[in-house]
């Protein structure tokens, strides 16, 4: 798979994880690698928060597991807590069925 037949299978099956405004909100950044393999199907997110006195967060990082048979996206591990290295090698790690 690839990350368009992801942001089209949540669409399709009437969620909202890759909608406009949730994206927005989170200052969410979809990274373009799947990894798919026996552990199951991952690619990384970043996100940014904003404080309440304007200042934006360092941007980290989030892995997320695609579910092929509900279309669903849901986090593997901590949000939002890691570097884009480190999310990329745990979903790498994830989808070969090896624990990070």
């Amino acid at each position: 798979m690839d990350i368009k037949e992801i942001r089209y299978a949540n669409k399709r099956a009437g969620l909202y994880f890759f909608e406009a405004t949730t994206l927005r909100f989170f200052r969410s950044r979809i990274g373009s690698t799947v990894y798919e393999g026996p552990g199951g199907i991952y690619f990384v997110t970043s996100e940014q928060f904003v404080g309440s006195n304007g200042v934006a967060a360092p941007r980290s990082f989030t892995v997320r597991k695609f579910n092929p048979e509900t279309s669903d996206v849901g986090t593997a591990g901590r949000f939002n807590e890691l570097s884009r290295a480190a999310a990329n090698r745990i979903a790498k790690l994830l989808a070969e069925g090896d624990r990070p």
